[in-house]
């Protein structure tokens, strides 16, 4: 994860931590837990294998975190991406739209010019077969 990353999750942990009262309540939770774990009256040996239990759980914890963020990222940069294109495509059909819409006048335009020059030519055809 590259360091713009890791301040901006930090960034939004902290903010998180702050503003959402579920999070401040665990987070008090896990105080008072860590107190009463040190308080317990165990071997070190037995500390030792919690502890690694604990800082093994984090760390997946952390990790996963970390793969849910990025495959986010990925399909935020993807949606985007879609957007794009989905408004790429709708100018372009607005501008294939306005070229039909042209052409069909133009297609009309000839139309009625060649309406007009067969009328010539049927009247010069006429004019010939008169003389």
């Amino acid at each position: 994860m590259s360091k713009k990353t890791r301040r901006m999750k930090r960034a939004a942990e902290e903010k998180i931590n702050r503003k959402d009262a579920a999070i401040r309540q665990h987070n008090e939770e896990l105080e008072n837990l860590k107190e009463q774990y040190e308080g317990l009256d165990i071997c070190d040996e037995d500390k030792k294998v919690i502890d690694n239990y604990i800082a093994c759980k984090d760390a997946r914890a952390e990790r996963m975190e970390e793969k849910l963020y990025e495959k986010g990222m990925k399909d935020v940069k993807r949606r985007i991406r879609i957007r794009k294109l989905i408004r790429r495509c709708v100018v372009l059909a607005a501008i294939v739209g306005v070229v039909l819409v042209e052409y069909d006048r133009n297609d009309k335009r000839w139309e009625k010019l060649d309406r007009i020059l067969k009328m010539f030519a049927d009247a010069e055809d006429s004019e010939t077969e008169e003389a």
